[in-house]
C-alpha cells in the first residue's frame, strides 16, 4: 500500500491537519529543523562529553525505552523504538557489549530472551536526560515561563498525536501483511 493511501486510511492525509498549509509547513520545516540540529554531530559530541557519556542517539533511545519500559523482548523494543527487529538487535548487542544492558533467559520459558538496562545503563539515561535537560534549558533561558508551557503541553500533545497515528498506521501494515 503506497505511504499517501495508508496515511489516508489511519486518519492523515489532506484536510486532516488543523490549520492553513503555509503554517503547517512552517511547523514541518522547524520540527525537522530541530531534531536534525539536536541531533547533529557536534551537539552530540558536546552532548556526551557533559554527560560523560558515549551512546550515539539511536543507542541512546534503545537504552532509554528499555530503562522506562524492561525488561521487553526484541520485537517489543523493536516496535516501541520504531526500528526493525534487525537494526534493534544490533544495537542492544553494542549495548551488552558495553554493559548497559543484558540478556535474561526467564526460566519459565527458555525460548525467550528478555532485554533489560543494567543499572550502568539506567544511570547513563538519568546523567544523559539531566544534560539534555540542561542544554535545552540553556536554549530557552530567555523564554518565560508561560511560553515554556505552552510549548510543552503543545508539542506533548502532537506527540501523542503522532504516536497514536504511527501505531495505527503500525497495526494496519501488520493486518495487512497477514494477508499477503
Amino acid at each position: 500500500m503506497a505511504g499517501g493511501a495508508l496515511a489516508q486510511d489511519v486518519g492523515g492525509g489532506s484536510g486532516a491537519a488543523a490549520g492553513d498549509p503555509e503554517t503547517v509547513g512552517k511547523l514541518f520545516n522547524s520540527l525537522l529543523r530541530l531534531l536534525s540540529t539536536w541531533t547533529a554531530r557536534p551537539v552530540m559530541r558536546v552532548y556526551m562529553a557533559r554527560a560523560g557519556a558515549d551512546v550515539d542517539p539511536a543507542h541512546f533511545q534503545v537504552l532509554r525505552y528499555l530503562s522506562a519500559a524492561g525488561p521487553l523482548r526484541l520485537r517489543d523494543l523493536a516496535a516501541g523504538t520504531n526500528m526493525t527487529p534487525s537494526n534493534a538487535s544490533k544495537i542492544v548487542s553494542e549495548l551488552v557489549k558495553g554493559g548497559l544492558v543484558s540478556r535474561q533467559v526467564p526460566d519459565h520459558d527458555r525460548r525467550v530472551t528478555m532485554l533489560e538496562a543494567t543499572s550502568e545503563g539506567r544511570a547513563a539515561v538519568r546523567q544523559l536526560d539531566r544534560v539534555g535537560r540542561e542544554m535545552l534549558a540553556e536554549n530557552m533561558a530567555g523564554w518565560s515561563e508561560e511560553d515554556v508551557a505552552t510549548l510543552t503541553r503543545l508539542l506533548s500533545r502532537l506527540s501523542q498525536d503522532v504516536v497514536a497515528w504511527t501505531s495505527a498506521m503500525n497495526a494496519k501494515e501488520g493486518s495487512d501483511a497477514g494477508r499477503a
